[in-house]
C-alpha cells in the first residue's frame, strides 16, 4: 500500500509590476514622512489615509485571488489525502485499543500473582503491612521481572522482622513499643522508617519524663501547702487555748522539754514570738 502522485509540473512565478509598485509606493512613503497635519489640512490627511487604505487591500484581494487560482489543482487533492488519513487513524485507534486492553490484561495477572505472593509470605505482619504501602509501580513494567519482585518483597519482610527486632531491644515498656511500632507500619515505604520510629520512641519517653517530674513537683508543692496548714491550724489552737489577751493574766513561768525536727523548732520559736510569749534558755544548773 503505497501512495502514487503523478508527476506535477513546477509552476512558473507569478509575474506582476513589483519593481515598479515598489518604487512608487517608497516614494510617496517617503514624501508623508516628512509631512505635519495641521487643522487646516486634517482633512487632506483623512483622504490620505483612506487612499492608503484602499491601496493595501486591493493588493491583499489580488495576493487572495491568485493564491486560490494556485491552489485550485491542490484542494481537492488535499480533501482526498484528509479522507484517507481519517480511514487509517480510525484502524490504527482500533488496534491501539486491542493493545492496551491486552496490556492491561497482562499487567492485572501480573499485579494478581505479586498480592498472591505477598499474601503468602507476610506472615505475622498480615494484620500491620499493607500491601499498598510497600507496593512499587515500576513492578508493573514488562522488563521487571517477577523473580526480583520476589526479592523486592522478601526484602522488606525480612528487613521488618529485623526492625522489630531492635525496636523491642530499646523499649521494653508495653505501651511505649505498641505507639512505636504503630509509627514504624504507618510510615513503612519510608527507606529511613527505622530511624523514624525511635525518634518517636524517644520523643514519648522524654515527654512522659517532663509529665512525671511536673507530677513530683505538683505533689510536693501540695504536701508543703498541707504540712503549713496544719502548722497555721496548730498555732490557731494554742493560741485559743492561752487566750486572745494574755496581759489580762498572771505571768507564769514553765520549763519543759520539747523533742522537734529542725523546721518544727523554727516553727515553734516564731509561734512563741508571733504570740508575745517569752521565752530563754532554762540554766544549766537546773
Amino acid at each position: 500500500m503505497q501512495l502514487e502522485v503523478s508527476e506535477i509540473k513546477a509552476l512558473e512565478p507569478i509575474k506582476f509590476n513589483f519593481e515598479q509598485l515598489k518604487q512608487e509606493i517608497t516614494t510617496k512613503v517617503e514624501n508623508y514622512k516628512h509631512i505635519v497635519y495641521s487643522e487646516d489640512n486634517i482633512k487632506e490627511a483623512k483622504t490620505d489615509r483612506a487612499n492608503f487604505n484602499k491601496l493595501a487591500k486591493a493588493l491583499n484581494d489580488e495576493k487572495i485571488r491568485v493564491k486560490n487560482i494556485v491552489l485550485e489543482p491542490y484542494l481537492p487533492f488535499e480533501k482526498q489525502c484528509n479522507e484517507l488519513i481519517d480511514l487509517v487513524k480510525e484502524a490504527s485507534a482500533n488496534a491501539d485499543t486491542q493493545i492496551k486492553n491486552y496490556e492491561q490484561q497482562i499487567k492485572d495477572e501480573k499485579l494478581k500473582q505479586i498480592m498472591n505472593f505477598f499474601l503468602e509470605n507476610v506472615g505475622d505482619y498480615a494484620d500491620l503491612i499493607n500491601f499498598d504501602d510497600i507496593y512499587n509501580e515500576r513492578w508493573l513494567n514488562v522488563t521487571y521481572k517477577m523473580e526480583q519482585i520476589e526479592k523486592d518483597i522478601l526484602h522488606t519482610l525480612a528487613k521488618t522482622k529485623t526492625d522489630m527486632a531492635v525496636i523491642d531491644s530499646q523499649f521494653k515498656e508495653e505501651d511505649i513499643n505498641k505507639q512505636v511500632k504503630m509509627e514504624y507500619f504507618n510510615n513503612i515505604a519510608n527507606p529511613s522508617v527505622l530511624t523514624m520510629a525511635i525518634l518517636k520512641g524517644n520523643t514519648i519517653i522524654e515527654n512522659n519524663k517532663k509529665l512525671e517530674m511536673l507530677k513530683q513537683k505538683e505533689e510536693s508543692s501540695q504536701n508543703i501547702t498541707k504540712n503549713e496548714e496544719k502548722i497555721t491550724n496548730s498555732t490557731e489552737n494554742i493560741t485559743q487555748s492561752l487566750g486572745n489577751s494574755p496581759e489580762d493574766e498572771e505571768l507564769q513561768t514553765l520549763d519543759f522539754r520539747v523533742h522537734v525536727t529542725q523546721r518544727q523548732k523554727f516553727a515553734l520559736k516564731e509561734f512563741l514570738k508571733s504570740n508575745n510569749i517569752k521565752f530563754e534558755p532554762v540554766p544549766k544548773n537546773n
